[in-house]
């Protein structure tokens, strides 16, 4: 990536997580290819584009602020929109192709006033070493968009967060408990394995929960105390 020689101008960092950390996102068996190309990408020739595909509660927001937040890319200007923000017709995208990387996370939700903004940032960037990280719930082949700024995104290498089967579970499971770095069983593992919701976000969501309710409630981690905190969500 080049590095411009002047002052971050970050403008407006919508919806940036600055304490994302690759290190804390979990690549299930099936995403093991998207993580060698992230890989490449962090490490590899400027002009790169990649289009993410996942469904809400995959993680594509934080694999997005992750990669921003990378040691390998705090030389480099960088900016990260979420474009379900933009709701102003004003022009949010000028002058962005000065950047190193652009990340455009929910493009799906891009706004009629707005496809020429992002047809024309692309435009921009074509011909530059400007890298381009967008992120969508849905393929570009479902967009209603102008045809030519579908056609553009569909020219993306395209990658989809494949979702978390039955049997990544309990490694994910034990991934969240280890990054939470709370201590339960094997047997808690496996109780937790097959009562709660195949999404990154669910698990650890319910892990951070469940361990909140045994400091609440004063309980120790067994299968019993997990049976009362899931029949409370109702799960």
């Amino acid at each position: 990536m080049k590095n411009i020689n002047r002052k971050n101008q970050l403008f407006f960092d919508f919806g940036r997580d600055y304490e994302a950390n690759l290190d804390n996102f979990f690549f299930s068996s099936k995403n093991k290819l998207l993580k060698s190309e992230l890989n490449n990408f962090i490490n590899g020739e400027t002009g790169q584009n990649i289009f993410i595909t996942a469904r809400n509660g995959d993680g594509k927001t934080f694999l997005l602020n992750s990669i921003l937040n990378h040691d390998r890319l705090k030389k480099f200007q960088v900016i990260y929109i979420d474009v379900a923000l933009l709701t102003e017709t004003k022009n949010y995208f000028d002058e962005l192709n000065n950047f190193d990387l652009i990340c455009l996370d929910n493009v799906d939700l891009t706004t009629k006033p707005l496809e020429v903004q992002i047809f024309n940032l692309l435009n921009k960037c074509k011909d530059s070493s400007t890298n381009l990280l967008f992120a969508s719930s849905n393929h570009p082949d479902s967009f209603k968009f102008l045809p030519d700024l579908v056609s553009r995104f569909k020219a993306f290498k395209q990658y989809r967060i494949n979702a978390i089967t039955d049997d990544d579970v309990i490694d994910c499971l034990y991934f969240v408990v280890s990054k939470l770095k709370l201590n339960y069983s094997d047997d808690l593992i496996n109780y937790f394995s097959t009562r709660i919701k195949r999404d990154f976000l669910s698990i650890k969501t319910a892990m951070q929960d469940f361990d909140k309710f045994l400091y609440s409630e004063q309980k120790q981690p067994t299968k019993m105390s997990a049976a009362s905190f899931l029949k409370r969500i109702n799960l």
